[in-house]
């Protein structure tokens, strides 16, 4: 350093302080400058992904019953219904506006006026006491940008959106996507949501009060009058206040709605969780429409859809009622349920009006036994496989099939089915194989038409059969892998919607947001029998409810038709000689509907399965329950028959017209198709002689030889090697092959003697009447009595007034001309050692030479001519347990009057 500069230093300027404020400000404003214009690039470039011109924010599908009304929602994230603006009344627009914005109507986005308010309140009473952001910032902040740390970038964001959706969108517009997006607490976001989950109402139900309610809730969402009734009030009550302040109400008005209590939806959850098993199957179907459609099956929680579908309330509610009563169910054994499933449809349409898929719903989209279950359906499944499709080719409910023991060859063993109940029954018609669930008639039938008829014809109807299902087990439903309430219900429809198959559905239509309809139902609807075989299959199915196995399931004067099914236990050793069943159905229609309920353990074990539950029992029971519900105000209306059918009288033994000698209580009506009636005569019946004391094949040395009607079978029976000695209950009916064991040389016969006392003891032969004769030993004094073959008398009666004279040429035997002559007919029951039963008609004699018809009836048959005799009595032996019989005698113009008995098994 130099000394001149030690000697002379540099002078100090004085700064003034005007200057030095100058340069600070100028330095601040460029420091600011250059960080604010650094701030708005980053806040510029930090503004989120949006596009202002397509606002579409996730809302809830409303779910319609048949009847259009609202009884479930379907949701994602939120809880959103959208609501049109001119659907939202003028007191919930006000009661906003008054309470967040009410410059709305008048700023470009951003109300600089509320702004300049805003900051003098927080200079005032602190950073936070007021906010400034307008409806359309509020907007700007919910749906586009969401809650952010930097509250100074979020606001400019907020600013800088708002006026771009002003550019946009019309205030209105935007009004109404402010008032169905903001978040309103209680899992409600938008307006008519808000509206249903605190009060349940529709918009246009609000009161003042309400209104004023939710303008309050979006301030503090947290807090909602279920939770905090106090603070929602007194927030309700200001809104009010502000209400009147901005002119919208009167002082009056505020405040009379704010003595108003609250009236909250206590039950806000009841909605969304209606009938969960229906909804449950909407969601299946309405998925995989959608996906048809190209649309993502996640619109269905988040597009605002209106679906609406075929459910009936009243059924679904009595069906679900039914599931939660244990009463309708078995037990549990060791705390496990025994599990059912039930669907019922309008076959008509396809549409299905109620279904539960078990007796709890424990997940979402979880498994639905009403649809989605695979179960072996019993002999439910007879009349799909066997019956109908042999009714197609030409059979008839007359068709008679001999339920006797049998074997078909099989590999690794010969199949032989069995009943249910153990009997044979011998031979019956289809009509009675299906009322009484004969199992040995049904495969018998399958093997005739073909198992592949039986098979394609299943297939047809709809159930999903394997290959490995063509087998005659398939007549007992004895499947690979089985099937649903909804298969049977759907095939059965066929029978009851005269041969027309229906696909079943629950979705009738979808609309999109704006209304505008996405899908429309149009079932598949196929031919699949004539309506002739649905009918005929239809009144025999009434018959198995009316008197078969599904009498539970009578509907009074309603018609009704269905088919119980029950399966047996796996034939495993664990079940060896334990009595149960496995799976327990019932299947039946009315004119309106078809229903199918099944019931059983998930998992069939050996301590685990039903214990005497059958098809006709339980469900049965719950099935008319539900039907009568659905039915209870519609009219009664019969199946629609049609033309081309005609009942006539038949042989029960050989579905053919009677013959002279078909007994009464074997001749039935029965209905056929026009071209199908039977033309040949029965050959089921002969008459042939038998020995009158034994009942067998008579001898040459049988005194007494009768004419019997007897059955004759038109294939012979034979037991097959598995059942050796078993016959049929109606073997008893056929031409005995045994002859007379008691006459015979050395033994003893049986004649008819006269004891009139002028013989004195002496045996002699009664001289009997016949015809073209007059005389005889009178009938009271003529007797039977048996003598060893060496000692019977030889002699017949020597008695001059007993002898026979024939009749004169004028003579009538058919005519009596004793106006004093009455025929007086008694009736007696009577059964021998070998429990043998029999009616013996006496009555008195009218006089020498006379023939008596008798005749007998039963029900409504006709009155049959049962045999002739010049006696004054008459054995009938062709009597059964449980028949009331009526009996007249008649002798030329002289008839006795009738007289009745029934024939009861204590008689």
């Amino acid at each position: 350093m130099s000394t001149t500069d030690k000697r002379h230093p540099k002078k100090k300027r004085r700064l003034k302080v005007g200057r030095l404020i100058i340069l600070v400000l100028v330095f601040s404003l460029f420091i600011v400058g250059g960080a604010g214009i650094g701030f708005m690039v980053g806040v510029i470039k930090n503004m989120p992904d949006y596009d202002p011109g397509n606002y579409n924010p996730d809302l809830s599908t409303n779910i319609y019953d048949n009847q259009d009304k609202l009884f479930g929602q379907l949701r994602g994230a939120e809880n959103r219904i959208w609501a049109d603006f001119n659907e939202i009344p003028e007191t919930v627009k006000e009661a906003f506006l008054a309470t967040e914005d009410h410059r709305f109507y008048s700023h470009f986005g951003v109300d600089l006026e509320g702004i300049a308010r805003s900051i003098v309140a927080n200079i005032r009473h602190g950073y936070g006491s007021q906010g400034a952001s307008t409806i359309t910032q509020q907007l700007a902040r919910n749906a586009f940008i969401g809650s952010k740390e930097k509250k100074m970038e979020r606001k400019i964001q907020e600013a800088i959106l708002a006026i771009k959706l002003e550019r946009m969108y019309t205030k209105d517009e935007i009004f109404e996507f402010y008032l169905n997006h903001i978040y309103f607490g209680a899992g409600a976001s938008g307006i008519k949501a808000a509206a249903q989950t605190f009060f349940n109402k529709d918009l246009n139900e609000l009161t003042l009060a309400e209104s004023a309610t939710l303008a309050g809730q979006v301030q503090r969402p947290a807090s909602t009058p279920f939770n905090n009734p106090e603070r929602a009030m007194a927030r309700r009550n200001t809104v009010l206040s502000l209400m009147v302040r901005h002119g919208y109400i009167s002082e009056e008005e505020a405040n009379a709605a704010k003595q108003e209590e609250f009236n909250l939806n206590e039950d806000r959850q009841k909605l969304q969780e209606n009938f969960p098993w229906f909804t449950d199957y909407v969601i299946k179907e309405g998925s995989m429409i959608l996906e048809s459609l190209g649309i993502e099956p996640v619109q269905l929680f988040t597009g605002g859809l209106s679906v609406y579908t075929t459910m009936d309330t009243t059924m679904q509610t009595k069906l679900e009622e039914l599931y939660s009563d244990p009463k309708n169910f078995p037990p549990n054994i060791e705390d496990v349920i025994v599990e059912s499933a039930a669907i019922f449809l309008n076959h008509n349409t396809g549409e299905i009006k109620a279904l539960v898929g078990g007796r709890e719903l424990v997940t979402r989209r979880g498994l639905n036994r009403a649809t989605d279950m695979k179960r072996q359906p019993g002999s439910s499944i007879k009349p799909i496989v066997a019956y109908a499709p042999a009714l197609e080719m030409g059979y008839s409910p007359a068709t008679v099939l001999d339920d006797a023991p049998v074997e078909f060859p099989s590999v690794p063993k010969p199949y032989s089915p069995v009943n249910y109940d153990g009997r044979f029954r011998g031979l019956i018609t289809m009509r009675a194989a299906i009322k009484d669930s004969v199992n040995i008639p049904a495969v018998k039938m399958l093997h005739q038409i073909g198992v592949n008829t039986g098979f394609e014809f299943g297939k047809k109807l709809g159930l999903p059969l394997l290959e490995s299902d063509k087998n005659l087990s398939l007549a007992l439903g004895g499947l690979t892998e089985g099937v649903s309430p909804l298969d049977m219900a759907r095939a059965y429809g066929a029978f009851a919607n005269q041969g027309i198959l229906v696909e079943p559905y629950t979705i009738r239509k979808i609309l999109d947001k704006d209304g505008q309809v996405l899908y429309e139902a149009n079932p598949n609807k196929t031919v699949v029998m004539s309506e002739q075989t649905a009918y005929l299959m239809t009144d025999m199915l009434i018959t198995a409810v009316e008197s078969g196995t599904g009498t539970r399931a009578r509907l009074g004067n309603r018609p009704a038709a269905g088919k119980t099914g029950t399966t047996q236990l796996p034939a495993i050793p664990q079940f060896a000689n334990v009595k149960g069943n496995r799976d327990a159905w019932f299947v039946g229609y009315t004119p309106e509907y078809t229903g199918a309920v099944w019931m059983g353990f998930d998992e069939t074990t050996v301590k685990h399965y039903l214990r005497s539950v059958y098809g006709g029992q339980l469900p049965a029971s719950i099935w008319k329950q539900t039907m009568e519900t659905g039915l209870k105000n519609q009219p009664i209306k019969d199946f629609t028959k049609p033309n081309n059918l005609a009942y006539i009288p038949v042989d029960a033994k050989s579905g053919l017209m009677p013959s002279d000698l078909t007994p009464s209580q074997y001749i039935i009506n029965e209905i056929f198709t026009r071209n199908n009636v039977p033309k040949d005569i029965s050959t089921a019946w002969i008459e042939a002689p038998i020995c009158a004391e034994t009942g067998q094949r008579p001898s040459a040395y049988c005194p007494d030889v009768v004419n019997g009607i007897f059955l004759q079978r038109p294939v012979p029976y034979e037991p097959p090697p598995s059942r050796p000695g078993v016959y049929p209950e109606d073997w008893g009916l056929q031409y005995p092959s045994e002859v007379c064991s008691i006459h015979g040389p050395g033994t003893h016969v049986t004649v008819y003697l006269c004891e009139d006392e002028r013989h004195r003891g002496v045996p002699y032969l009664a001289i009997l009447p016949k015809e073209g004769y007059i005389g005889g030993c009178p009938s009271d004094v003529i007797t039977q009595r048996s003598f060893p073959a060496n000692e019977v008398p030889k002699d017949y009666c020597p008695l001059p007034d007993h002898q026979l004279t024939i009749a004169s040429s004028s003579a009538d035997d058919h005519f009596i001309d004793n106006d004093e002559a009455k025929l007086d007919l008694k009736l007696e029951f009577i059964k021998d050692n070998n429990n043998n039963m029999g009616v013996l008609l006496v009555w008195n004699s009218l006089g020498p030479d006379i023939t008596y018809n008798v005749y007998r009836w039963e029900n409504n048959n006709a009155k049959r001519l049962l045999g002739s005799t010049t006696d004054t009595s008459f054995l009938d032996e062709t009597v059964n347990t449980g028949k009331n019989y009526k009996y007249q005698v008649i002798a030329g113009n002289r008839e006795s009057k009738t007289q009745s008995i029934q024939i009861k098994s204590n008689n």
